[in-house]
C-alpha cells in the first residue's frame, strides 16, 4: 500500500513511491501533516458550549503566536484559551481537506501540544490538567456552532461530552504535563493519540478535521497546538 502525505502549507505534497496526488488510487493511504511552525495553514478557531449573551466573561482568545519560554520562542503555534464559566467550555481549531469520494477510511490522529499544567492538581469542577480533555475528529459537514433553544452555542457535530468521545471525535489525551503539581507550571510539549475512528466521505470527498478541548475545569485553560497529523487508511 502506498501513502501520500500533504503538509498543509501551500498544499505541498510529498509522494511516496510512484504515487502523486492526482494519480493515487482508492487503496492508497493519505496522511495530512500540519506542522504549525510553518504557519497557521488555514486552521480556524471556534468556541462553543456557553451562553451567547454572556460571552465576555469567558475571556476567549485564539491566535497564532510564538511559543513561550522555556520552549523555542523562534517557533510559533496555534494558541487558544478561555475561562470555563459554564462547566463545559469547548475550544477548537478546524480546517478542510480532500479525500476520495464515497470512500470509507480508518482515521488515526497524532497531535502535539504545548501545555504548562502539572499533573495531579485539584481544581474547581475538576483537575486543571486531567479535567480538560483533548479530542480530535473528522466530519463531512463543517464543525460549527449553532444556538439552541436556551440561547447557548452548541456544536453541530457529535464530539461527545467532557471525557467521552462522540461519533465524530475521539479522545486523544488531556492537558496534564509530565510534571507533578508541586513542581509548578512550566511549559512543555506533549504528544497525544487515541483509538482510530471510522469515517465515510460523501460524493465530494471533502472532509473537515478538527481538534479541541472539552473542559470540566471551571477556570482558565490555555494550550498551543504545534502539530496535527491525520492518517486515513482505506477500508
Amino acid at each position: 500500500m502506498m501513502q501520500r502525505v500533504r503538509q498543509g502549507l501551500a498544499a505541498s505534497v510529498l509522494a511516496v513511491g510512484s504515487c502523486c496526488l492526482a494519480g493515487c488510487s482508492d487503496t492508497d493511504s493519505v496522511v495530512y501533516d500540519f506542522q504549525f511552525s510553518r504557519g497557521p495553514q488555514d486552521w480556524v478557531e471556534l468556541f462553543a458550549d456557553y451562553p451567547a449573551n454572556n460571552e465576555g466573561i469567558f475571556d476567549l482568545v485564539a491566535d497564532y503566536r510564538p511559543l513561550p519560554d522555556p520552549l523555542d520562542a523562534s517557533r510559533s503555534a496555534l494558541y487558544i484559551a478561555g475561562t470555563n464559566r459554564s462547566d463545559d467550555l469547548w475550544m477548537q481549531y478546524k480546517t478542510q481537506v480532500s479525500l476520495s469520494a464515497d470512500a470509507i477510511y480508518r482515521v488515526s490522529f497524532d497531535v502535539e501540544i504545548a501545555t504548562n499544567v502539572p499533573s495531579g492538581c485539584t481544581g474547581v469542577g475538576g483537575a486543571p490538567g486531567e479535567g480538560v480533555t483533548v479530542k480530535a475528529g473528522v466530519s463531512v459537514i463543517e464543525p460549527d456552532r449553532e444556538l439552541d433553544a436556551s440561547g447557548w452555542w452548541r456544536m453541530n457535530v457529535d464530539k461527545g461530552n467532557q471525557t467521552e468521545g462522540g461519533d465524530d471525535a475521539v479522545v486523544i489525551g488531556d492537558l496534564a504535563s509530565s510534571r507533578p503539581c508541586d513542581e509548578g507550571f512550566v511549559w512543555e510539549r506533549k504528544r497525544l493519540g487515541g483509538p482510530p475512528m471510522t469515517f465515510t466521505t460523501d460524493s465530494t470527498g471533502r472532509a473537515w478535521l478538527f481538534v479541541g478541548t472539552d473542559s470540566g475545569f471551571e477556570s482558565r485553560s490555555a494550550v498551543y497546538y504545534t502539530r496535527f497529523t491525520a492518517r486515513f487508511e482505506p477500508m
